[in-house]
């Protein structure tokens, strides 16, 4: 009889921490749901200033940012830099870039999405708004006041980090990435702050990335626009290579 007792309390207690994983499991994928829909939104719009320290020396530039999910999206470089009108685009696997000198699109390979634009700060898929993509497995623990999610790439992912540190307050707002290699060593970190209400959504205008070279860089969002509309169409090779 005691036998049975403890054989009972022994799968009674096997059956609540597979509950407890599985849950656990669940509350990553939902908490990092949450986050994903307030730093990207169905669909976003913005000009973003960016400030960049590389070797001691300052630049500026300003883009133009279009997303649509996590498929599509166009960037644009803006006056007065000398790139002016140089651009990427992105629908679905396929990446191109435009430049006037150049005179037409040129495909790229997906994994130049982890590239840094100007040589440091954020990557193309940072400022495509698909740094958060579905290709990591997430586990999330409570941290202080927020959550601490760990984001691991799928062994396939056409991605260049081994490893995201991502930490969240309680309204799912970003607050750091930390971006490891695949040696698991830190290669940069990105703080977010200046954090704005935009109807019921909460959103950093500020990012500030520093790389372990010491390489800074600064970018500012301006009049950022969520679920806009905008039609898969718009993202195509025509658009990239515009004229304005």
């Amino acid at each position: 009889m005691k036998r049975s007792i403890l054989l009972w309390a022994i799968l009674m207690m096997a059956t609540l921490c597979a509950v407890s994983t599985q849950a656990q499991k669940l509350d990553a994928q939902a908490i990092l749901d949450r986050v994903r829909s307030t730093w990207q939104g169905e669909s976003f719009h913005a000009v973003l200033r960016l400030d960049l320290t590389l070797s001691g020396q300052t630049e500026s530039h300003v883009l133009e940012v279009w997303t649509l999910g996590e498929d599509y999206a166009l960037i644009r470089i803006l006056p007065p830099n000398p790139d002016a009108g140089t651009g990427y685009l992105k629908v679905k696997d396929d990446l191109w870039y435009y430049s006037p000198d150049v005179g037409m699109a040129i495909e790229l390979p997906a994994i130049a999405l982890g590239d840094a634009l100007f040589g440091a700060g954020p990557s193309l898929s940072d400022l495509s708004r698909s740094t958060l993509s579905d290709d990591y497995d997430a586990t999330a623990v409570a941290d202080g006041d927020g959550y601490l999610l760990t984001l691991i790439p799928h062994p396939d992912a056409p991605v260049v980090y081994g490893k995201l540190e991502i930490r969240v307050d309680l309204d799912y707002v970003l607050e750091q990435i930390v971006y490891y290699d695949q040696r698991g060593e830190v290669v940069r970190t990105a703080i977010f702050s200046h954090v704005v209400k935009l109807g019921e959504r909460s959103f950093p205008t500020q990012i500030i990335v520093e790389d372990t070279r010491g390489d800074r860089a600064v970018e500012r969002i301006e009049d950022p626009q969520f679920d806009i509309a905008i039609d898969p169409s718009f993202f195509s090779l025509d658009r990239l290579e515009e004229r304005k």
